[in-house]
């Protein structure tokens, strides 16, 4: 087994970072070294754990556990000081004043590519059996999945991600003001990242979980999440219920009244998300601080449930031979399916076939899918939505009409 990546990401407030810290702490007592890190700008993996964690060299803090609060002002000084520093004079040279063109430098997405890329360090270095990442609330925790695949993502932003890395190892021989070598190394070395990083975060070994706490709010946002994920192609491997009121203890009627509302949120949760795992945490009678006292939460949480194993897993994008229409028996007709959970009725759903890429746009929700190379020749000729699954249908064109020459994958092989 490969190191196992588990990505813990909730709204505001639910709980994730006990339930990260809680979830490593029980891995690193049974054996597995673990790391746990941080990506959220306003880190609070340390005061969870009870112990200071550095921005750059993992900390001890356990037996087998280890963490690290990702600083990505310190990252991007380490991987981009070429870059900024060409941005801030730039910005400087058309009398911009200098700390408005230092913070200009800062380019947007930077900070959530740095911070997947020392995730990607660390995964490769082999060094771990678990890493879990606490992330910001789940807006910035999708745009940091997502960013990658939305620079790189689909055939025409690979075959730009090619032009620019061409384009720039022309261009050094002619420059007069165009940026140093530093700042071009730097920029493919970018680009390169990202184009890994759109392949990591839909690996086998990597899987993000959702916590949030038993209302409406919560329940929302992590249905909406979910069909993000879904859509680019992340895998999700359980929903995580915090902060649960007890039952069996009589409150009061102020709690009972919460009580009853929260068990009619978890009913919603269970009969939404399933048959995926849901597992509930029940609201501790002290603040868990520290190792010894997360390693308990973790235990009742998960039972008889393995967390570093991947609890759950369905395929988000997939291929089906559809019957042959006796009308055309020649024609070969193929769906390709796209699970997309809890798309409403009133959100538009857009679906454009560009070339090698289909577009498919649900409500605020737009990514290119880039298609298997078996759909390249094919028309898309229908699409719908059902039972929670986006599925188009493709129909293959005749032999004379296919010209081989414009086949991207083709004319690929002859480079």
């Amino acid at each position: 087994m490969g190191t196992r990546v588990i990505i813990y990401s909730g709204k505001g407030g639910t709980g994730k970072t006990t339930i990260s810290a809680a979830s490593a702490s029980l891995i690193a007592s049974r054996g597995k070294k673990v790391l746990i890190m941080s990506s959220d700008p306003a880190h609070s993996l340390s005061d969870v754990i009870g112990k200071a964690i550095s921005r750059d060299e993992v900390t001890e803090l356990a037996p087998n556990l280890f963490g690290l609060e990702v600083d990505t002002v310190y990252e991007m000084r380490k991987s981009m000081g070429g870059f900024q520093k060409f941005m801030a004079n730039a910005y400087e040279g058309r009398g911009v004043d200098s700390s408005v063109a230092a913070e200009l430098s800062n380019q947007p997405g930077m900070d959530e590519i740095l911070a997947l890329n020392r995730l990607l360090i660390e995964y490769k270095s082999n060094k771990w059996d678990c890493i879990i990442v606490d992330t910001a609330p789940t807006g910035n925790t999708l745009r940091l999945l997502a960013y990658p695949e939305m620079i790189i993502g689909g055939t025409s932003g690979k075959n730009f991600f090619k032009v620019y890395r061409g384009f720039s190892s022309f261009v050094r021989p002619f420059r007069q003001q165009t940026p140093n070598d530093e700042f071009f190394k730097e920029v493919n070395n970018l680009m390169e990242m990202m184009n890994e990083l759109s392949a990591f975060i839909v690996a086998d070994d990597v899987s993000v979980r959702l916590v949030l706490n038993p209302e409406k709010l919560p329940v929302m946002e992590t249905k909406r999440a979910y069909t993000f994920l879904s859509l680019y192609g992340i895998k999700m491997d359980s929903v995580i219920i915090n902060k649960i009121l007890p039952r069996e203890k009589q409150l009061g009627a102020y709690f009972d009244y919460w009580v009853e509302l929260q068990a009619k949120y978890i009913k919603e949760i269970e009969e939404s998300f399933n048959p995926m795992p849901i597992f509930g945490s029940i609201l501790e009678d002290e603040e868990p601080i520290g190792v010894n006292k997360l390693i308990p939460v973790a235990d009742k949480l998960f039972g008889t449930s393995d967390p570093i194993q991947k609890l759950y897993d369905h395929p988000l994008i997939w291929l089906e031979e559809m019957t042959a229409n006796p009308r055309a028996p020649k024609e070969t007709h193929r769906r390709l399916c796209v699970r997309l959970p809890f798309i409403d009725e009133q959100d538009e759903l857009y679906i454009a076939h560009n070339g090698t890429d289909v577009n498919v746009t649900a409500g605020r929700l737009q990514r290119a899918v880039s298609l298997p190379r078996v759909l390249v020749h094919s028309d898309l000729v229908n699409f719908y939505y059902e039972d929670g699954i986006l599925k188009m249908e493709f129909s293959e064109k005749p032999p004379e009409e296919i010209a081989w020459t414009d086949d991207p994958f083709f004319v690929g092989s002859n480079k």
